[in-house]
């Protein structure tokens, strides 16, 4: 279309413009998602969707910023109003992808992107949501990092002390945020590698644990105020902990701070208690025995 006709279209109400050189046919109305890939268009062949709008758009964050982040060609001139642009090295094709059809960076491009934009705190919750939705990558992460740019020491932290968790969390089934802060707290102290939200057979049935070692016979719970903050949780939580105990396991329930701010305690109690109840029993004395 000519700039002519497009200038028609606009006055009759067939397109509405979103950006610069980027409109919505036949309604006005765009969401989210259309901004986005609104965004990528105006920006020109090899835009993507980047740092926060990244994040947002993969699930990571909860809400992206107002003014959408979006990497675009060197060549890319003039500035588009609602739009960040983010003079950093280009994605590689294997940083790339698309979320419904919006053009963005991969998970691992997004936190390279993110570590010199958000706080730690920020970035470690990104980190727990990627790990939920089985999108950390460890070993991309480090592919995609480079030395030069700021929060690479935080991500590379991170990084560490998800090494051995990121494939485990893959391989199993995390249901919280707060599972995911708990999993390498757990795996920090060589201790066993627990199954994930695994089923354990009690007197009427089964119930499902968010770590457990079946040899040890030992569960570690993890307590979100979000989902065990009513009374019905609480009294739910009493009944799984009493019907455990009966079928011979022991229990430990993790909160929220705990995990957060007590980690060493609560990395000291299970490794304590695995190692006690791994431990082969001392052999019994006959009473009078000399």
């Amino acid at each position: 279309m000519t700039d002519r006709e497009v200038a028609r279209a606009v006055q009759a109400g067939r397109l509405h413009r979103v950006y610069r050189g980027a409109y919505a046919l036949g309604h006005p109305k765009v969401n989210e998602k259309g901004r986005l890939l609104a965004a990528t268009l105006a920006c020109g062949m090899g835009s993507v969707v980047s740092h926060r709008s990244a994040a947002a758009l993969l699930g990571l964050l909860d809400k992206g910023p107002v003014a959408i982040d979006v990497i675009a060609p060197p060549e890319r001139g003039r500035k588009i109003d609602g739009i960040r642009f983010h003079r950093v090295r280009p994605p590689r094709l294997q940083e790339t992808g698309s979320v419904d059809g919006i053009p963005c960076t991969s998970p691992a491009r997004t936190f390279v992107d993110l570590a010199g934009t958000v706080g730690d705190r920020t970035l470690r919750s990104c980190f727990e949501r990627a790990a939920q939705r089985k999108l950390l990558d460890v070993p991309a992460i480090e592919a995609s990092m480079d030395p030069g740019r700021r929060g690479m020491s935080s991500l590379r932290k991170l990084v560490d002390e998800w090494r051995q968790a990121a494939p485990v969390a893959k391989k199993g089934k995390l249901k919280s945020p707060l599972e995911a802060k708990v999993l390498p707290l757990l795996l920090r102290r060589d201790l066993p590698t627990p199954l994930l939200n695994a089923p354990v057979q009690i007197a009427d049935g089964r119930i499902e644990v968010d770590f457990l070692w079946p040899e040890a016979k030992f569960v570690v719970e993890a307590d979100s105020r979000d989902f065990h903050g009513t009374r019905a949780a609480f009294e739910r939580d009493r009944w799984r902990d009493r019907e455990l105990m009966r079928a011979g396991y022991a229990t430990l329930r993790v909160t929220h701070h705990q995990a957060e701010r007590e980690t060493k305690a609560v990395a000291d109690t299970i490794a304590s208690a695995l190692s006690a109840r791994l431990s082969p029993a001392p052999p019994h004395s006959p009473s009078g025995a000399g």
